[in-house]
């Protein structure tokens, strides 16, 4: 009979570490569709909310994100999203690919490949994506 607890104790641990996980890389999709959207409709100070800050702070680069009241943090995120646009407009269709977490020392790292798609062309951007504790904020794209 313990050996049956021990067996159901198992089997929701293992579900529940599962269904954490992919809470998270669902995040990661969300988060990018939403910086889409968000950057499509000029929506910078929505779009600031999910870009983790980069800036002379020191204490905050990649703990937070844009500050959209500041003028400069926000010239910061319209440029992101103006790059994010052009993507966007160059393609007839764009396809994500399955999130990966890396870990850099102490902090998680989230990448997502996306495909946008022109014709014949292809053209492979990375997002990667930090945990802060504001959730998962874009720090980078190549």
């Amino acid at each position: 009979m313990n050996r049956i607890k021990y067996w159901f104790v198992f089997v929701f641990l293992i579900g529940l570490s599962s269904n954490l996980a992919f809470a998270q890389v669902s995040d990661v999709t969300t988060n990018l569709k939403n910086l889409f959207e968000f950057s499509k409709a000029k929506s910078f100070e929505k779009a600031a909310e999910l870009i983790a800050y980069d800036g002379e702070d020191k204490a905050r680069i990649q703990m937070e994100s844009f500050n959209a009241a500041n003028k400069d943090e926000i010239a910061q995120v319209k440029r992101i999203c103006k790059k994010i646009s052009a993507l966007i407009e160059l393609s007839s269709k764009y396809d994500f690919s399955t999130p990966v977490v890396k870990q850099d020392g102490d902090k998680e790292i989230q990448t997502i490949d996306v495909s946008f798609v022109s014709g014949d062309q292809k053209l492979v951007t990375e997002f990667s994506f930090i945990k802060t504790e504001k959730g998962l904020l874009l720090f980078n794209m190549n």
